[in-house]
């Protein structure tokens, strides 16, 4: 979702022309963006005439779908939520963000110090997700107790923490309660611990499972090129590897004790950033095309075996999404008339796509059962009302707190820039 959800975003050296050079990432042809949640080097603002637009294109389809499949699909599953007569829920969305945050890795991750790669991407992905969480906590608990005509205890404390209460006598009709997220619910959340949590019930938003994977992936990433693993196995080794392991990994959600292991490490989900990764490779001639289609071959039947119904859309869309990141990887600039004519608008919602991830699931539950209930009986106006507040919502907490937060956290410190100035050469009588 994050897909760093599940939103990388890419700089100004990452947007060479083709063929790909070591230092050129992101696609045989440039790209979209560099790493996050998921993050970003730089801001879509000050992006150059020669900005491709391919994974721009793919990552603005992703969200679309993720965002479709749950206000339209998943909502009309709720109580108190009238189903719409047009749903489109076909859930490949989630999984291409996390091939894309794989892919990603490759470009950026080569160009410095681990550690300081693994904090850049904790940088765009923490502050945005946080806020977030706080924002859909707070907004739930306050709306969801009424509707569900219960009421808050008194005080802060009572309405931010406290169990609500419940009416002494029998309710006439009754819709069944939503779930109203606790104290556990919100710590388990912020500390990115609610995937070891069994009872999915128990979710502040239900979209908020990419974020651990993510952090595990790239936390992964980091030790491994720390560790100069890629100078001892073969990439296609590791790659492999990690598939595998992955493909496996459900078996262990048989076992009582170890129910939740492989969601809550990203094991569940490992061979996405795999996948990811082998177009990176295959893209800077490092990976055969025998072995990325073997690859992305494995990729598509492990998702086969987990992918919720309806199946064989969920598996043509994955692929199509997989053939069109292997297309911008090694192709052109998409730069067709129609396309060109909406640049704009595709640039503008991939620059804010991570959050709008963050923000539409939940939210968007909340406030249709809100229209709803406010007596909007038109399904289109409801569906856009929500889709526009979404977006209004993930555009604020994207220049307000995910741009200006990875400014300041990633800002060089004294200490590194003196560091790196007493390393330069200093005019001395006319010479250097």
């Amino acid at each position: 979702m994050t897909a760093e959800y599940l939103g990388e975003r890419m700089t100004t050296a990452e947007r060479t022309a083709d063929p790909p050079v070591e230092r050129a990432p992101v696609s045989g042809a440039a790209a979209g963006r560099a790493a996050t949640a998921p993050g970003r080097a730089s801001s879509p603002e000050r992006a150059g005439s020669s900005r491709r637009m391919n994974w721009d294109l793919i990552r603005v389809v992703a969200i679309t779908f993720v965002v479709a499949g749950h206000l339209t699909g998943l909502a009309s599953t709720l109580p108190g939520i009238e189903p719409y007569p047009v749903q489109v829920a076909i859930p490949f969305g989630t999984v291409t963000l996390l091939v894309l945050s794989g892919y990603f890795i490759g470009p950026t991750i080569r160009r410095g110090e681990a550690g300081r790669w693994f904090r850049a991407r904790l940088a765009r992905l923490l502050p945005a997700y946080l806020v977030a969480v706080v924002l859909v906590y707070t907004v739930t608990r306050a709306v969801v107790v009424g509707f569900n005509g219960w009421r808050h205890q008194e005080g802060v404390l009572g309405f931010l923490f406290g169990d609500p209460v419940m009416p002494a006598g029998p309710v006439v009709d009754p819709v069944p309660p939503w779930h109203v997220p606790d104290l556990n619910d919100l710590l388990l959340t912020v500390f990115l611990l609610h995937e070891w949590n069994p009872d999915t019930f128990h979710r502040i938003d239900g979209s908020y499972w990419t974020l651990p994977v993510q952090v595990a992936a790239f936390a992964a990433a980091a030790l491994l090129w720390r560790g100069k693993l890629h100078h001892r196995v073969r990439p296609v080794v590791v790659l492999w590897t990690v598939t595998l392991v992955s493909a496996a990994s459900s078996e262990l959600r048989g076992i009582s004790a170890l129910e939740t292991l492989p969601t809550a490490t990203g094991l569940f989900r490992a061979h996405l950033f795999a996948a990811g990764i082998s177009i990176w490779l295959w893209q800077q001639r490092r990976l055969s095309t025998r072995q990325l289609v073997l690859l992305l071959g494995a990729t598509v039947v492990i998702q086969a075996f987990r992918s919720n119904p309806p199946t064989a859309g969920v598996l043509v869309g994955f692929v199509l999404m997989l053939l069109g990141m292997c297309a911008a990887a090694r192709g052109p600039d998409w730069d067709l008339p129609v396309l060109r004519a909406l640049r704009g608008p595709i640039t503008w919602l991939a620059g804010i796509s991570y959050c709008l991830y963050l923000v539409h699931q939940q939210l968007g539950y909340v406030f249709t059962r809100w229209l709803v209930e406010a007596g909007v009986s038109q399904w289109w106006l409801r569906l856009a009302i929500v889709v526009g507040a979404a977006v209004l919502v993930a555009w604020l907490l994207t220049v307000l707190v995910e741009r200006p937060a990875h400014r300041a956290l990633t800002r060089p410190r004294r200490a590194d820039a003196a560091r790196r100035g007493s390393g330069r050469s200093v005019p001395v009588g006319g010479a250097t």
